[in-house]
């Protein structure tokens, strides 16, 4: 329930961002407060705590929001969550904000998974060999080795999962062999 909350609520700021030519700007503060307020934890819940006054946590709010620096915009977007009680979605919907410019601007997200790190033109040359297969305009790759898998790729974009990893290989070979 509360992804789709916060999915509508980034859906919402979106909207205003492609309405002011600055949806990127907001993205961009609302990713740095979440993080901010979310490494704060457990100093953080002292918004949503019912133990201390409306008024105080409202006050707590203004100062925190004062210091952060952000637009008007993205202000009253984290006021308007704070007002109806969904101020601990917040760092969701900073990521539901993400993937929806994300998704706006034609750019997938994944992971890259070898033994060991990929070079800066073997990262490169797979980036884009996935973007031209998978036909977006651009393509974020994570890496994170693991040598657990002996040698080979897999890359994990979206739902999409290409194991050509030779530890895949062999248990599809062994599975291969038991079952026939």
């Amino acid at each position: 329930m509360d992804s789709i909350l916060a999915s509508r609520y980034a859906r919402a700021l979106l909207s205003i961002g492609e309405e002011d030519g600055k949806y990127k700007e907001y993205g961009e503060e609302l990713s740095r407060f979440a993080e901010a307020v979310e490494g704060a934890r457990p100093d953080s819940s002292v918004l949503e705590s019912p133990a201390i006054p409306g008024e105080i946590r409202a006050k707590i709010l203004e100062a925190v929001l004062a210091d952060a620096g952000l637009s008007v915009t993205v202000g009253n977007f984290v006021r308007l969550l704070y007002a109806r009680g969904r101020i601990s979605i917040l760092g969701e919907a900073a990521r539901a904000y993400v993937r929806l410019t994300d998704e706006k601007d034609g750019i997938m997200r994944g992971t890259v998974m070898t033994p060991a790190e990929l070079s800066g033109p073997d990262l490169d040359a797979l980036r884009e060999a996935l973007r031209v297969y998978l036909g977006c305009s651009r393509i974020e790759l994570a890496q994170a080795p693991d040598p657990s898998l002996i040698a080979g790729i897999a890359v994990k974009v979206g739902d999409l999962v290409l194991d050509g990893s030779v530890k895949a290989q062999l248990t599809r070979l062994a599975s291969a062999f038991a079952a026939g």
